[in-house]
């Protein structure tokens, strides 16, 4: 019965978050300018993203809770068809080295990231007219 006990609370222990990540947690909520910081950072991101993303051919919108963004997967580029997102990814790592996520759940998206490293807004939009030009070497068609 002792053993039956301990597991039981053991096992309730170690169920749930790491301590030091809920103690994190609460330190940030009780310290909202930590999490405005990043928001307003990844926001800046996202709208740069959005914007070359556009300008590349994308329908893209930016996204309201994360710092990914989904957009329909190209169906070629240049003299190359894609029959799925995964070709898409396969063919822009390749080519223009930028990793990029395929996501087939709900049709055939790519999932871009703003977590990239920068130290400052210059950094931030050097990084993304950087992918926009790999990008736009492809020649990504859009049917």
């Amino acid at each position: 019965e002792f053993i039956k006990a301990y597991g039981a609370i053991k096992d309730n222990c170690d169920s749930g978050q790491f301590r030091a990540i809920q103690k994190a947690g609460i330190y940030a909520m009780k310290h909202p300018e930590l999490t405005n910081n990043n928001k307003i950072k990844y926001s800046r991101r996202l709208d740069y993203l959005v914007s070359a993303l556009k300008e590349i051919g994308f329908e893209a919108t930016k996204p309201k809770g994360t710092f990914y963004c989904y957009v329909r997967s190209p169906s070629g580029a240049k003299n190359v068809r894609f029959n799925s997102a995964t070709q898409a990814t396969q063919y822009i790592i390749e080519n223009a080295m930028i990793s990029v996520v395929p996501w087939a759940d709900a049709g055939e998206y790519l999932r871009f990231s703003v977590t990239f490293e920068a130290a400052n807004e210059e950094e931030e939009m050097a990084v993304i007219d950087e992918m926009k030009e790999r990008l736009l070497r492809l020649g990504l068609c859009f049917e």
